[in-house]
């Protein structure tokens, strides 16, 4: 009870102090303001561009996903009889990562890229044809608005059917009806079973759709690509793709599958292996930069801001000499003293910490409605530049406060 008290007089104490001296109060927090608001504008328009990618990657699919396409290996000279022999990538090395002893897998996409010529009553146009198999729209984030997807048996027996992405429906179909309709895709006859979602993401409100080239996909199986319209009696593949739900077996899963691979393929790895969440995370280390760039300019600033209240806390300690000496002559100790004035400058900090926190939240939205993004901040930011402005707030409190518990009480009084 007694230190309760002690400690609500020692903070009225400062506010009244604070009241009657605004000037000098506001100028001890600005430089608390300016720190906290660097630190947690910095890091809000950091956490709203991650934030705006992570969204992007979620409608592609996720990051959980590893892809496994062909790689020349030779590069110089006339090719081995062993590379010359090899099949290439084939719906088996899909088969093989599935059949990896503890799999992770959750699923697998296979897809074959061909040009064909794709005609309907209504267009008659040079498009990307994308043979799919297995998983490859839950993979790829598509979903079906009307119809359905291809059946395992239409992908095993090439069947000629066909999934059009919302583009392409509306291209090849422009007045509707589009499901159980044929289009020919160079001179194969294939029927329409479904229309895929149009998918749409701006990364910025004022910007394109970054997914336009997604809704362009005219997919057929996997199968009904390689042979009819590559001739590819082996069936090759341009990517398999293994959905790896629980990142942290990745890469046990990548030696796994790169030695399983490496089997089928006659031991030479004519192939490559690209971990879509790694590379992402790669990409995104750039931000961590950005982020210890807008941290180090908010020290800067608590910096400049603490050597100038250490300077304004000196100059109130001799206005303040005589009123030092009267509470030291009737009693107060000089661990009084020095609490009293860290006190004070902690209040002036807190103060200085919540304005900073307005001033970075207005600055945070003003630069994110510039540039067109959702403005996300973290808890984090938060806590972290609470935490800096106190830490710095006490730190050049302790001086001055020091100065003041060490003062004579006599010559206090005396002073003029």
């Amino acid at each position: 009870m007694i230190s309760g008290g002690l400690l609500r007089e020692r903070l009225r104490d400062a506010w009244t102090e604070m009241r009657e001296n605004p000037g000098r109060s506001i100028l001890q927090t600005l430089g608390v303001v300016l720190g906290v608001a660097s630190v947690l504008g910095g890091f809000s328009i950091s956490d709203s561009q991650r934030k705006r990618s992570e969204e992007l990657f979620v409608r592609i699919g996720g990051l959980d996903k590893l892809n496994v396409q062909p790689n020349a290996v030779v590069r110089e000279g006339a090719p081995t009889a062993l590379e010359t022999a090899n099949l290439g990538l084939r719906a088996a090395d899909g088969d093989s990562g599935r059949a990896i002893e503890k799999n992770p897998v959750e699923g697998v996409s296979l897809q074959k890229l061909a040009r064909a010529r794709v005609r309907s009553f209504y267009a008659d146009q040079e498009r990307q044809i994308s043979g799919v198999g297995g998983d490859f729209f839950a993979i790829n984030g598509y979903a079906i608005e009307t119809g359905r997807g291809f059946s395992s048996h239409e992908v095993e027996n090439a069947s000629p059917v066909a999934v059009l992405g919302s583009e392409a429906a509306s291209v090849l179909f422009p007045t509707g009806d589009v499901v159980g309709s044929t289009i020919r895709v160079g001179d194969l006859p294939v029927v329409v079973v479904g229309v895929l979602q149009e998918k749409i993401f701006r990364f910025r409100e004022n910007q394109g759709n970054v997914f336009a080239w997604r809704n362009r996909i005219i997919a057929l199986p996997s199968r009904l690509v390689s042979r009819r319209l590559n001739g590819d009696a082996y069936q090759r593949l341009d990517k398999v793709t293994f959905r790896i739900r629980d990142l942290g077996q990745m890469a046990l899963f990548s030696r796994r599958l790169t030695s399983a691979l490496k089997s089928n393929h006659r031991l030479q790895q004519d192939f490559r292996l690209d971990d879509v969440n790694a590379r992402i995370r790669r990409q995104q280390s750039q931000g961590d930069v950005y982020d210890l760039i807008f941290l180090l300019s908010g020290v800067l600033a608590l910096l400049g801001g603490g050597m100038v209240n250490v300077n304004i806390q000196l100059a109130t300690l001799r206005e303040r000499v005589r009123e030092v000496g009267v509470k030291m002559a009737i009693g107060a100790s000089g661990g009084e003293i020095f609490r009293e004035f860290l006190t004070e400058a902690l209040l002036l900090t807190g103060f200085g910490a919540v304005a900073g926190m307005a001033v970075g939240v207005a600055f945070s939205k003003i630069i994110t409605a510039s540039i067109r993004i959702p403005l996300s901040m973290a808890a984090s930011s938060f806590v972290w530049a609470t935490l800096m402005a106190l830490v710095f707030g006490f730190v050049f409190a302790l001086y001055p406060a020091w100065k003041a518990s060490r003062l004579s009480p006599m010559e206090a009084l005396h002073y003029e």
